[in-house]
């Protein structure tokens, strides 16, 4: 069995070789071939395979996997904050481990939220709702200026911009289905 993880980073002249490798593989091999990226393979190779699309891992799952690490590990983090990390996962344990591990390097044993909001480049949803209330006021300078300040002070617009459509997206769920937790 061969596990080629990333698969889609692979060069032209690599995907050529493997190529001739699976239109007559060995009986007795097994290729797997994951990605995040399922598009940048080329479909020649996607032709010759069958695919499996896996769910992300509910937060849920993660959060109660990085609690029974946390305390195998000994290390003091808060529920808040390994919601964060699960949030900031997206439905990946792996990368839900990364960031606990990459949270002890930056904090110690003890993860403070304040230290972890701000080792992930978090957003305080005050500064987004300026910006919301610029836009429902209709006030373009009121928001473009909340946005500036996000901009100066090091947050990347590309998670502004992210974090603007979760607010809106919860801000639409307390609205219609106001019992949900």
């Amino acid at each position: 069995i061969f596990i080629i993880d990333e698969v889609h980073m692979l060069t032209d002249q690599a995907f050529n070789a493997l190529l001739k490798t699976l239109e007559e593989p060995p009986s007795h091999v097994v290729f797997i071939l994951a990605t995040t990226e399922p598009q940048k393979i080329p479909d020649t190779i996607i032709s010759r395979c069958l695919r499996f699309d896996f769910r992300r891992i509910p937060i849920k799952e993660i959060i109660a996997q990085l609690e029974h690490i946390a305390r195998q590990e000994k290390i003091e983090v808060s529920r808040h904050g390994l919601y964060l990390i699960a949030r900031e996962a997206e439905g990946s344990m792996r990368d839900a481990q990364s960031i606990l591990e990459r949270a002890v390097s930056y904090c110690g044993m003890k993860i403070q939220d304040g230290d972890l909001q701000e080792m992930l480049g978090y957003i305080d949803r005050r500064q987004l709702f300026t910006m919301l209330d610029g836009l429902v006021a209709g006030d373009p300078q009121a928001c473009i200026a909340g946005l500036a300040r996000l901009y100066e002070a090091g947050i990347d617009l590309k998670r502004c911009y992210y974090g603007f459509l979760e607010l809106l997206r919860d801000l639409l769920m307390i609205k219609t289905v106001p019992d949900q937790p």
